[in-house]
């Protein structure tokens, strides 16, 4: 047990994701998304399931893990569709609505999904009040950056959140003056 979880969260490979696995109050700030390969993907659900029975023996709460197992479902190129709706129907606190949603649209921005604007302006909404202002800031600006990328229906290969950005960027550079990315809600604030 200890060797898998110290595989999940090796040094240099680590990833927000794995907080959700040991986290209670995983934050709202990070980027729970990142692409994992194949193996990180068993290994992860391995101590997942370990860890959610330990927490189900202890009473404690299991709303991150089950968030987690939706991001491997949706790794592994499942429809989490259900899971998201069940998670929804779950959340006890406005912080566990603002992580599902941001977490839900950061999982569809990877692959470029329809939906994943109206999620991550969802989950910023709710998360607001809850971040400092540094992370306020640092997410207002990558939502609108990321609110550059076009979107479809068809999931495209998921992308780490700097090509993601990059990408973006790239289109907001190319369309100038002329294109307006989607919710540009916050130009009072950033000019």
């Amino acid at each position: 047990m200890y060797q898998q979880k110290q595989s999940v969260t090796e040094p240099g490979q680590s990833c927000a994701v794995t907080a959700l696995l040991h986290q209670q109050c995983p934050q709202l700030s990070e980027w729970y998304a990142t692409p994992l390969t194949r193996s990180r993907l068993v290994t992860l659900q391995s101590a997942l399931q370990q860890e959610l029975q330990t927490r189900l023996c202890n009473g404690a709460s299991c709303y991150a893990l089950h968030l987690l197992q939706l991001v491997c479902r949706f790794q592994y190129r499942i429809d989490v569709q259900l899971d998201y709706q069940q998670l929804l129907a779950a959340v006890q606190n406005v912080p566990e609505q603002a992580l599902l949603e941001l977490v839900y649209g950061q999982l569809l921005a990877s692959c470029k999904q329809t939906g994943a604007h109206q999620h991550l302006a969802d989950g910023f909404a709710l998360a607001a009040e809850y971040l400092s202002s540094a992370d306020y800031f640092r997410l207002v600006r990558q939502h609108e950056l990321l609110g550059w990328l076009a979107l479809a229906d068809t999931a495209s290969a998921p992308q780490q959140l700097q090509s993601l950005l990059a990408e973006a960027a790239v289109i907001k550079q190319l369309q100038g003056d002329t294109g307006v990315p989607f919710g540009a809600t916050h130009r009072d604030t950033l000019g």
